[in-house]
């Protein structure tokens, strides 16, 4: 077939010459790492040279670059495959750029692979590698010299035949963390952090709906002391009906489900309440080795990788062999992080002017020079703006990039999220020039539309991203820990916040200090604007003592 360069690691085989992005190299060192309740899985990786040969002949595949697919194909046989982007400049195991990261950022695909028919399966297979490359082309986010590598895998998991169709997911997907910056007192960090759910992991990277985060790994809080975001109600599957074309929508093979259409004998055994899935079982009750099986696949990777890192898995059982056994897991991303060193920061006590003052916030450090503020008003933005207002975002944002200059901003709800009632969606690379994000509490604000919470101190559920926040404090005394679950951490989108060191922080409008010179546009009516601060501000955030202040410096 004319393809040199053909390199084995483990269960990975590389094709070509190039590099294997950084979605293969994490699994090649994945492989090598022999992970205890941990499978590995076959994977095929497309170095970069297939890559520049698809650029080369002008978005068409080279003959000798189909017939290898063809072949990898036929060597996987028919059980659904992944398809993923393994870019150069992904993962925190950059080529060019040091801690990379990028996560979401470039489309993956999903695959039935069970036509009847090897071409049009082979026919499915192309277009989605070919979407993967021509995407990553369109993106101007990557410099010149990033390339594309390609991850073709099967993806363990469950055929269910559903009342809506057939389908196929992992039982459990998951996000973990090796590192969660927002513990409670009594939690240590290193503990790291969880966030999983019931079906395919699109349900734990996107922010759509809720599903189950823990936090920390080795002690995680009862799900029963939380007061929002007990379980999951919706689930994503693979549609195995979607098996012919495809168009470049990354989720069209996709299919988002409410549980109840799941196979309830299944579901009951990871813990259900009414028809709410709230995994207790796996993570209070360590069913099927689960929480314990996760905690030594965490601590291997950290002794044999690196201290902070970030995987993805999937988790299933075998449901044809009964009484039922341990349960296996298979990392399907590692993701490396930056290493921060935390120290206490000496924010000036009488600065010329204080503009914000905040008690919850992630990211540590200094910013200096930030000249401008963007400002999504709270009182005045509506989600029937969304659309207006990503596009002021993204605009500005690449207007700051070409400049070279950092701004911060304030927002109302959950910035990234894909749920319109919950914030306002957008790429990471359309904010990545912010220095600093402030997501307000909306529902104070007096907006007409936040969504109702019983028992809510805030009228409602819009706030942060942040996974805990403390509400009438937390000793060791007390009988009932009472917080609250705003629980995104683990997100692509939290993912490229962290990896960055972008300072992210929550406002809680009774509590906080906030200067009215925010919400004093030119325009009385626009819910966006851009201020320009009278001097360059400073941003102090002190992740250690959990403050975050934005001030002009005496000079």
């Amino acid at each position: 077939m004319g393809i040199s360069g053909v390199r084995q690691v483990s269960e990975v085989t590389i094709y070509g010459q190039g590099e294997p992005g950084g979605k293969g190299a994490g699994l090649i060192r994945i492989n090598e790492c022999d992970l205890p309740r941990a499978n590995r899985i076959p994977t095929r990786v497309l170095a970069t040279d297939f890559y520049d040969r698809y650029r080369e002949l002008g978005q068409q595949f080279a003959a000798q670059d189909i017939e290898l697919i063809r072949s990898i194909l036929l060597n996987l046989g028919d059980a659904p495959i992944g398809v993923r982007s393994s870019a150069t400049n992904e993962a925190g195991i950059a080529t060019h750029t040091a801690w990379a990261i990028h996560a979401g950022e470039n489309i993956s695909f999903m695959l039935p692979n069970n036509h009847p028919d090897p071409a049009v399966r082979l026919k499915q297979l192309m277009s989605a590698i070919g979407h993967i490359y021509d995407h990553f082309a369109a993106n101007p986010a990557h410099g010149a010299e990033d390339k594309m590598a390609i991850v073709i895998n099967p993806i363990p998991g469950i055929l269910d035949d559903t009342l809506a169709g057939p389908v196929y997911y992992p039982y459990v997907s998951g996000v973990a963390n090796s590192f969660f910056p927002h513990a409670l007192k009594t939690q240590d960090p290193k503990e790291g952090f969880a966030r999983i759910a019931f079906g395919h992991g699109y349900a734990t990277v996107l922010d759509d709906f809720p599903v189950i985060s823990m936090a920390t790994i080795r002690n995680p809080i009862p799900v029963k002391y939380m007061q929002f975001g007990p379980g999951q109600q919706f689930f994503y599957a693979l549609d195995m009906t979607r098996n012919r074309e495809l168009h470049g929508d990354e989720l069209e093979t996709m299919k988002k489900l409410h549980v109840r259409f799941a196979n309830f004998h299944k579901i009951k055994l990871l813990g259900l309440k009414g028809q709410i899935i709230t995994i207790e079982e796996l993570v209070q009750n360590d069913h099927f080795g689960f929480k314990t099986g996760l905690e030594r696949i965490m601590e291997t990777i950290a002794a044999r990788i690196a201290a902070h890192f970030q995987i993805e898995f999937v988790f299933n059982i075998d449901f044809k062999q009964k009484p039922y056994k341990d349960g296996v897991f298979h990392v399907v991303q590692l993701t490396l992080l930056p290493e921060m060193i935390y120290e206490a920061l000496d924010i000036p006590p009488e600065p010329a002017h204080t503009y914000l003052s905040i008690g919850s916030l992630q990211g540590h450090g200094i910013r200096r020079g930030v000249k401008h503020a963007l400002v999504v008003s709270p009182f005045l933005y509506s989600k029937d703006r969304h659309d207006e207002v990503r596009t002021g975002i993204a605009e500005f944002n690449r207007r700051m990039r070409e400049s070279h200059e950092r701004y911060l901003m304030i927002v109302p709800g959950r910035l990234g999220s894909k749920n319109p009632d919950w914030g306002i969606y957008v790429d990471y690379g359309e904010v990545d020039q912010a220095a600093a994000i402030f997501e307000y509490g909306v529902d104070v604000s007096g907006r007409a539309d936040p969504l109702p919470e019983e028992g809510s101190q805030t009228g409602g559920v819009y706030g942060s991203h942040f996974l805990y926040m403390i509400l009438g404090g937390y000793s060791e005394d007390q009988k009932r820990m009472q917080t609250r679950m705003y629980g995104t951490q683990g997100t692509h989108f939290l993912t490229n916040i962290m990896s960055t060191n972008t300072f992210y922080g929550f406002i809680a409008p009774t509590l906080d200090r906030l200067d009215p010179w925010f919400f004093s546009p030119a325009d009385s009516n626009s819910c966006f604007y851009v201020l320009q601060f009278p001097q360059p501000a400073t941003i102090f955030a002190d992740s250690v003592n959990q403050r975050c202040v934005v001030i002009a410096e005496n000079k």
